[in-house]
């Protein structure tokens, strides 16, 4: 949960290409391979920003209190915001499109039959047929999707001014992300075949329940596994004592304890020139976040009113509460997964050599239909997850009330400073507010802030109702 605006983190635009591979398997996979990756090729190029735009500064944003709405001051950066944000929207909708036609081809064109008779001959196992299933398969995905990774990742955030990755660190990421990828699908696809395998009717709701344990120990154990291998972690104490006092005493005022051992600053200015903030982890593995990026950019007080955004989520227990949302949601769509890849094996098993779902090769048609469900999806995962935004927005300015000498400007200013930095969409059309994002527009969490004050409107709190203010 993060304290910025959201970004699609997509790679491409939307197009027919799910469509045009949905023939007969009666081509070479190997003839088809390479032009699947120069359709990507060409349509990533499509994506690229013509030029590149000056940088956000902080002076455009030196009176936030009077700024009617977001990057009125500064037309420049406006601009640049909306040609970002569009990028963003097409590499978004024409990544999935993308995948889709993955997907589709590598399933009707036999390659996961013909990955699935080669790890046959290695070993008559599952798990062992998926250690090699599972790898060859996700690096022709990868592959076919790297053009729009890297113009979307790469080239788009650097024509923008956002990042300052070198290339090979980028790759690097690239590649332990993929590592990863493939670590966590081995396991994911033998738990799933071997369920479907024992029981082919209910096997949605056995895989569910299945995968809930494991999701929440990744959940643990991602801040001290996964994170540090993208990033450098410093206890801020030890570089911004004075700071990290203040965030330790702002827990300690929303009744809660992460000690100071866990509030890092984290090295973002390799990657990076956008700022952030988050909590990351669950119960003991909590932690507080600050990218120094963002130290560099914000006051003492503007941090806070951000950390405090990042406390409520914390306090209110929001990680948790989404989670669980996520799982009910994920359950009505594993549901209604079986029930289309039942039908579709069924009635293309003849033409395909798959006629049953727990055939190992039906891989590729699951991760179709699957993204195609899960993209239907994804306006109420968005929804659950605004909600959550905007009470940590609430809980952020209730915190920070006797804190902080201002909390409506200093929160106020530190979201238009977030939104100019990350180039936040300035006015997002109704659709892709819907559709995509995970946060409120910027503009209304910035009205909101300037507005809502129950402390001088003689009106109770609602989340800090029984904290009292605390002076520094």
């Amino acid at each position: 949960m993060t304290a910025c605006n959201d970004k699609t983190g997509g790679k491409g635009i939307v197009s027919l290409l799910p469509f045009m591979f949905l023939i007969r398997p009666d081509r070479s996979v190997a003839l088809k391979l390479p032009l699947v990756l120069l359709i990507s090729l060409f349509f990533a190029s499509l994506c690229f920003p013509r030029e590149p735009l000056a940088s956000a500064n902080r002076q455009a944003f030196s009176t936030p209190s009077s700024m009617p709405s977001l990057y009125a001051h500064s037309p420049q950066i406006r601009a640049k915001a909306i040609r970002y944000s569009q990028v963003q929207y097409a590499l978004y909708f024409g990544g999935v499109a993308l995948s889709l036609a993955i997907f589709g081809f590598l399933w009707r064109d036999g390659f996961g039959l013909w990955l699935r008779k080669l790890a046959g001959k290695v070993s008559s196992r599952l798990f062992i047929q998926c250690l090699l299933f599972i790898p060859i398969f996700w690096f022709v995905v990868s592959v076919l999707e790297f053009p729009l990774d890297f113009y979307g990742g790469f080239i788009t955030e650097r024509r923008f001014g956002l990042s300052t990755e070198s290339f090979g660190a980028w790759l690097g990421d690239w590649g332990k992300t993929f590592g990863l990828t493939v670590l966590a699908t081995v396991l994911v696809v033998w738990l799933f075949y071997r369920i479907v395998r024992r029981s082919p009717k209910r096997w949605w709701l056995f895989f569910w329940l299945a995968l809930i344990p494991p999701a929440l120990f990744v959940m643990f154990i991602e801040p001290f596994v996964v994170e540090p291998l993208y990033f450098k972690f410093t206890p801020l104490g030890a570089t911004d004592p004075a700071l990290s006092g203040s965030i330790e005493k702002m827990l300690r005022h929303a009744g809660i304890s992460i000690p100071e051992s866990r509030i890092y600053e984290m090295n973002a200015s390799a990657k990076t020139r956008a700022l952030n903030a988050y909590v990351s982890g669950i119960g003991k593995s909590a932690h507080v976040v600050v990218w120094d990026t963002t130290l560099d950019s914000l006051t003492p007080d503007e941090t806070l009113s951000v950390l405090g955004h990042e406390t409520g989520h914390y306090v209110l227990h929001h990680v948790l509460k989404e989670f669980s949302w996520d799982e009910l949601i994920a359950l009505g769509w594993f549901f209604i997964g079986s029930i289309v890849l039942t039908a579709v094996v069924e009635h293309t098993g003849a033409a395909t050599g798959i006629d049953r779902l727990g055939d190992l090769a039906s891989l590729p048609l699951v991760m179709f239909v699957l993204t195609v469900i899960m993209f239907l999806a994804s306006p109420l995962y968005g929804a659950i997850s605004r909600h959550y935004e905007h009470q940590a927005d609430q809980y952020g300015l209730e915190l920070t009330y006797g804190i902080v000498p201002d909390p409506n400007a200093s929160m106020v200013s530190s979201f238009q400073i977030l939104a100019a930095d990350d180039l936040s969409d300035p006015d997002p059309n109704r659709f892709i507010e819907f559709w995509v994002f995970t946060h409120p527009p910027m503009d209304e969490r910035i009205s909101f802030a300037e507005h809502y004050h129950p402390w001088t409107d003689g009106k109770p709190m609602k989340f800090v109702r029984d904290a009292a203010p605390v002076r520094r």
